[in-house]
């Protein structure tokens, strides 16, 4: 045991000895050093002029490289664009280029009436002949010249219902339903009532007019909707509208109008650094005052935000408007490190019986291995992070883990620097905020009266009482009065017990998915699209079943494998059974049919396609023109609101095409069901490497196998904590909030790196528990107070993801904070308690006192634990 610890102190003092080195260094060239830094610093934001921005949501928020996009690329490579002629909106590879306008009574009532088929019609003219754009010559263009085309007219899905004899028979209640004249009508109306096989009630249809998607000019038409679209006052109806774009550039929006109010929450956040880092003003102390060192804590890891963005910008990596959310992360990192180093250095020796060199290098040999523990783990978290396949993930991650390098540097080259300038400035005592004013002392036995006198004097400080704010000294105080008494550690049993039983609940029960209305503002006109979309529309999207190699189609075989795999995927519970389009069994059931030969098959296709044009475009042929080299069929699944249906659905048609080997299934929307799939393996994974690295790296930097463990359990609550409450906070899992939990990561760990570290330093000393406390106790309640002070204001953005990142930020913030500070130091004593009786035995054949004095402790409550035990049971650690 007496070798091991010697190791554990030979390798501890190493990394001592580097810190006390650097703050040696320091305290001899602390105006250089720190000049160097900021012009780093500043050289690093000449990368900004190299920023770019990435806003496509598909891009960002579904994972990449997934089958999904590889299917795509498929038909975008081997199918040619279909909007050009004889196009169906289930053709697409894509969601396309569209305008999209729903209309629902004002009353909610039923429109199966003349006067709303009236105003669905003044709606179809004013967007076909009002929307008007004009090229560079004066030439006007119309829907009519930018829309995609079948075989007759311009493509509107929902077009049916603007037919004089569909109108006719809606009016008169005889449409069929859900199909009418082989048109699908249930996503076409709102709140769609059948009776009978007939449409007996809507509230409301939709219509979605398609754009060719080769040329510029259908995305000036698209634009040019949206800017005349809200000047439509229909009388009966609400519209909701959208187009194709709208989710990139409304989320843009969100985000971009918070910049202004977010000034606000950094002006908040360093006025309390500078107040809490100020000593008493009511002691007026104006030389031992630290406000200055408040101002100087915020700028630091604002100048490393500055850098990072610089640097990552530089190397080509796009902004993308999630990383909005990082400033405030790396403001709450440095001010928990500016509060850490502060402490360090207010329980260094006093300047009457140390030098600044030994004061620089007592506060980095104990605060220094503290925030560099928090300052890596942080950094592997989010290198950990920076592999997910979210590109959204990976690119907020890296962003923010080189953030998090640069304010680390900042810390060590800019803050030490500058607190060592204070150090300087206190012993010429001068004054904190004029620094060239020399002032006199102050006698213990002067008035505090003369306000003159107050201004003018102060005295160096002594002791950490005479540095601290009264926001350092009171809320570790608290903590420590409320365990030092029984009724308060059962309090603390009964709060922990609550917590994780809360947060067990929650995790059982939380969703997955993202739902797009979230993304933008309330206010947005999207969000109230989607939100109807969500609320009144079926999500019945039709399902391509590809056949991808080129096959004989001619041989009943081939059409035999097709048909048995339709007919599987039409058993599956997802699909309707009762819909198909098929083009070979339309092919086989005309005339032209020959299969008596494979040219004969192909040549009597091409005949049949000028007759039914509208399969055209689901049908490749060879470069030979003799057989087909790729076709498609489409199925339709049933109406699935839930994400995790919708995932299952895709898996399990994915799996049956796996087995057929020659087919796959598609449709544009499985490029988001592949999140619903992978985000909770990409984050249980993602933090559980997170949590390993983590642990490891603070092993490395505290050799304790006891308070690693206390470490790792920390971490596991706070993340379990975080998971269930998301659910109370009505949170899903998503790409979003994945970035959120994997920050939580490293954020949980902070606190109880600190009071672990604190503790650490603190085991020779009489009072364990007390000091620890006091050395990281001030700092982590007020770094946790400045954290919640940003946090809070995110509550009143408009924007989903600086809410749910506020969200998130509270509990992490809340709960590592009452980890370290409550259930921590509990869990330390229930360790005592349990080792209390070993800790006897070995002093009973070492010592007839310590027996003396042991035995003494044996009849003692827990609470009032002596410093034999305390320190023996540091031994362990």
């Amino acid at each position: 045991m007496e070798e091991l610890q010697q190791c554990r102190k030979r390798y501890e003092d190493f990394f001592g000895t580097l810190f006390e080195k650097l703050g040696s260094f320091i305290s001899k060239y602390p105006k250089i050093v720190i000049s160097i830094c900021v012009v780093v610093n500043s050289l690093f934001l000449i990368g900004l002029l190299e920023l770019s921005t990435e806003n496509n949501v598909e891009v960002l928020y579904t994972p990449s490289n997934s089958q999904a996009y590889k299917d795509r690329e498929f038909l975008k490579n081997v199918y040619s664009d279909p909007t050009t002629s004889n196009f169906e909106s289930y053709q697409l590879e894509t969601f396309g280029r569209y305008v999209d306008v729903m209309m629902v009574s004002k009353n909610k009532s039923d429109i199966m009436n003349q006067q709303y088929i009236d105003e669905i019609n003044n709606i179809n003219q004013f967007i076909q002949n009002s929307v008007v754009v004009y090229k560079t010559d004066g030439t006007a263009y119309k829907f009519a010249n930018v829309c995609a085309l079948s075989s007759s007219e311009c493509s509107v899905l929902g077009g049916v219902v603007l037919d004089s004899e569909f109108q006719r028979q809606f009016i008169q209640r005889n449409v069929s339903f859900p199909m009418y004249n082989s048109q699908l009508l249930s996503p076409i109306f709102a709140n769609a009532r059948s009776q009978k096989g007939k449409l007996a009630s809507s509230i409301g249809v939709r219509l979605r007019y398609y754009l060719q998607q080769n040329n510029s000019l259908p995305k000036t038409w698209e634009n040019e909707f949206l800017n005349q679209i809200p000047h439509l006052k229909p009388n009966l109806t609400d519209v909701a509208y959208a187009s194709s774009e709208s989710l990139e550039t409304e989320l843009n929006k969100a985000t971009d109008s918070d910049i202004t109010f977010f000034s606000v929450t950094f002006t908040l956040m360093m006025t309390y650094a500078c107040q809490a880092s100020a000593s008493s003003w009511l002691k007026c102390n104006n030389i031992a005052n630290r406000a200055n060192l408040g101002i100087a804590g915020v700028i630091t890891p604002v100048l490393g935000i500055g850098a990072a963005f610089g640097f990552v910008s530089a190397i080509g990596i796009k902004f993308t408007n999630i990383v909005g959310v990082m400033p405030f992360l790396i403001i709450a990192i440095g001010i928990d490190d500016m509060f850490i180093l502060m402490s360090g250095m207010a329980g260094a020796p006093s300047l009457s019986k140390a030098s600044i060199e030994d004061r620089m290098k007592s506060m980095l040999r104990t605060s220094g291995i503290s925030i560099t523990i928090t300052s890596v783990t942080d950094l592997l978290a989010f290198g950990v992070g920076a592999t997910s396949v979210f590109q959204s993930i990976r690119t907020f991650c890296i962003y923010t883990g080189v953030a998090v390098m640069f304010c680390y540097m900042n810390q060590l080259f800019l803050m030490c620097p500058a607190i060592c300038l204070n150090e300087i400035r206190t012993s010429k005592r001068r004054h904190f905020c004029i620094c060239c004013l020399e002032i006199k002392e102050r006698d213990s036995a002067q008035n505090s009266k003369n306000s003159i006198d107050r201004c003018l004097t102060g005295n160096i400080p002594e002791s950490r009482d005479d540095v601290e704010s009264s926001l350092e000294k009171y809320p570790k105080k608290l903590a420590v009065k409320i365990h030092s008494h029984f009724v308060g550690k059962i309090m603390i049993c009964i709060l922990f017990m609550s917590y994780l039983g809360s947060s067990i609940y929650g995790t059982m029960h939380l969703k997955q998915g993202l739902h797009l209305f979230n993304l933008v503002s309330k206010r947005s006109y999207f969000h109230t699209y989607s939100t109807w979309e969500n609320n009144y529309f079926t999500v019945e999207p039709l399902i391509a079943v590809c056949v991808k190699n080129e096959n004989t189609y001619s041989l009943n075989s081939t059409q035999s494998q097709i048909s048995s795999i339709m007919t599987q995927a039409k058993l599956d519970t997802g699909i309707d059974d009762t819909f198909e389009i098929n083009w070979l069994t339309a092919y086989k059931q005309s005339p032209l049919y020959d299969d008596s030969t494979e040219t004969k098959f192909v040549t009597g296709l091409k005949s049949f396609l000028n007759i039914e044009p509208r399969f055209s475009n689901d049908i490749v042929f060879s470069t030979s023109k003799l057989k087909i080299r790729s076709s498609k069929f489409y199925i339709k699944s049933v109406n699935l609101k839930s994400s995790s249906d919708q995932g299952a659905l895709m898996e399990r048609l994915r799996e049956l095409g796996k087995n057929s080997q020659f087919i796959f299934f598609y449709t544009p929307a499985f490029i988001f069901f592949e999140q619903y799939v992978q985000i909770l393996p990409s984050i249980l994974l993602t933090v559980g490497i997170a949590v390993v690295v983590i642990l490891a790296v603070t092993f490395i930097f505290m050799p304790r196998p006891l308070l690693v463990v206390i470490v790792a359990l920390t971490v596991i609550s706070i993340m379990v904590g975080i998971f269930g409450f998301m659910y109370y906070w009505d949170l899903t899992l998503s790409s979003v909030t994945m970035i959120h939990l994997v920050m939580s990561v490293g954020f949980s760990v902070d606190f109880a790196v600190h009071i672990c570290h604190s503790f650490l330093s603190s085991r020779s000393e009489s009072e364990v528990l007390k000091s620890a406390l006091d050395k990281s106790g001030g700092p982590v309640f007020n770094a946790a107070f400045s954290s919640l002070l940003g946090i809070v204001m995110l509550f009143f953005s408009e924007s989903y993801i600086f809410q749910s990142f506020g969200k998130v930020m509270l509990l992490v913030v809340s709960f590592g904070l009452v980890h370290a500070v409550f259930f921590l130091p509990l869990l330390i004593d229930i360790l005592m308690l349990l080792m209390k009786r070993k800790d006897i035995e070995t002093r009973k054949t070492n010592d007839e006192e310590t027996q003396s004095n042991t035995t003494e402790l044996n009849d003692d409550r827990v609470s009032s634990s002596s410093v034999t035990t305390l320190q023996a049971f540091s031994q362990y650690m």
